[in-house]
């Protein structure tokens, strides 16, 4: 059963989730695709365009061993020949609304075939922090949180 919200963050609130991520540990932004099988980190959102759509938010408090797949190349997005595999890792995925569909903040917990290898109860409690933020600093509309 993996937890989600639907989000639509602006520049602007991109910047000051970033911040506040910031506020409560080491926390990092995780580029899914890569050159050569290493973590792509980012402390900040780039601008929105192609190929910005997906990162991971990882909490360095929570260790994981990357593990990357070659992408077929006629998969792969211009110079990006591996992505990361984020199931069963200790990260939140963030994805940008686009014209159609909103973004969304996702966890997956225990939507996954192996057991999770951090502390699950503690990860949640960052989790709920984090889905507190976004309830207090965005507006809720027809099912998803704007700001």
């Amino acid at each position: 059963m993996g937890r989600q919200i639907a989000i639509d963050l602006s520049d602007e609130m991109e910047k000051k989730f970033m911040e506040f991520l910031s506020s409560k540990g080491d926390i990092v932004l995780i580029f899914h695709w890569s050159k050569n099988r290493r973590l792509n980190l980012l402390n900040k959102f780039p601008k929105k365009g192609v190929g910005n759509f997906f990162f991971l938010i990882w909490n360095k408090k929570f260790k994981f061993k990357p593990n990357f797949v070659e992408i077929k190349p006629e998969y792969r997005k211009g110079k990006y020949k591996f992505g990361l595999i984020n199931s069963g890792v200790p990260v939140i995925e963030f994805s940008r609304a686009s014209e159609k569909y909103p973004g969304r903040l996702y966890w997956e917990k225990y939507f996954t075939n192996q057991n999770l290898d951090y502390d699950v109860e503690e990860f949640e409690k960052w989790y709920d922090v984090i889905v507190k933020w976004i309830k207090k600093n965005c507006k809720y509309n027809h099912g998803v949180y704007k700001g």
